[in-house]
């Protein structure tokens, strides 16, 4: 990755990191990449332009894999949705896009951000969230970076925080899947905490907390870690 790419921020709202949406590694990759253009700080350009081989400099894999990727993401990102629920009951969705074209044939997608999606990452001031792209350019799964944007937010508190495991489920949008707990750990959660540990700038340990048998949170202690030098950053 050259030295221009490891310094590109990602920033977000904390109510979009922690609303219910699923996207595939690739959509997640894209969308970031994306992001990681804009300066949360300015009116935002709804419109990017994303070439092959800055999207596989990014990621550290093969600019004829970053084609084929970028051509499923951008079939795939018009249909996906971001959902809030309110304490009201109200559910509030909303698109991530409303156009993304792959120029077939070019090495060049272009993506519009939805105007409902623009104040989420843009004109940021207060609950927000910003880090390197650097550090989930190896995370291997949607789930894994989902948990390392999930646990940035808390990473300066210096104390545990604890997750309610249905607010997590509806975060990650599991519906019906992985309804055992230890298929849940198993597939989701250990994998995502490992690849954080491993590849990020956090060092993350969790209990499960339980109500008589059964758990119904989890609780995490994040810090940043030792190895990594983290430059300073607003929340």
């Amino acid at each position: 990755m050259d030295q221009e790419l490891t310094n590109w921020k990602v920033t977000k709202s904390n109510e979009l990191i922690q609303a219910g949406y699923a996207l595939t590694l690739n959509e997640q990759r894209l969308v970031l990449f994306c992001i990681a253009q804009i300066d949360s700080r300015k009116p935002m350009r709804r419109v990017r332009d994303i070439r092959a081989s800055e999207f596989a400099n990014a990621y550290g894999i093969d600019t004829r894999h970053a084609y084929e990727a970028l051509e499923e993401a951008t079939d795939k990102l018009w249909n996906r949705e971001v959902k809030t629920r309110f304490d009201d009951g109200r559910i509030e969705k909303i698109r991530w896009v409303s156009m993304a074209t792959y120029h077939k044939g070019t090495g060049r997608v272009t993506v519009n951000f939805s105007p409902e999606i623009v104040p989420l990452l843009t004109l940021l001031t207060k609950r927000f969230t910003t880090y390197e792209l650097r550090y989930i350019s190896k995370l291997s799964s949607s789930y894994c970076i989902r948990f390392y944007e999930y646990l940035k937010q808390y990473a300066n508190l210096k104390k545990a925080i604890t997750v309610d495991l249905l607010e997590l489920r509806e975060m990650l949008q599991l519906n019906g899947a992985y309804t055992r707990f230890s298929n849940l750990k198993a597939r989701v959660i250990q994998p995502s905490v490992d690849q954080v540990n491993l590849h990020t700038d956090l060092a993350v340990t969790w209990v499960p907390v339980r109500e008589k048998r059964a758990v119904v949170a989890l609780k995490f202690n994040i810090k940043i870690s030792d190895q990594v030098e983290l430059p300073l950053e607003v929340q």
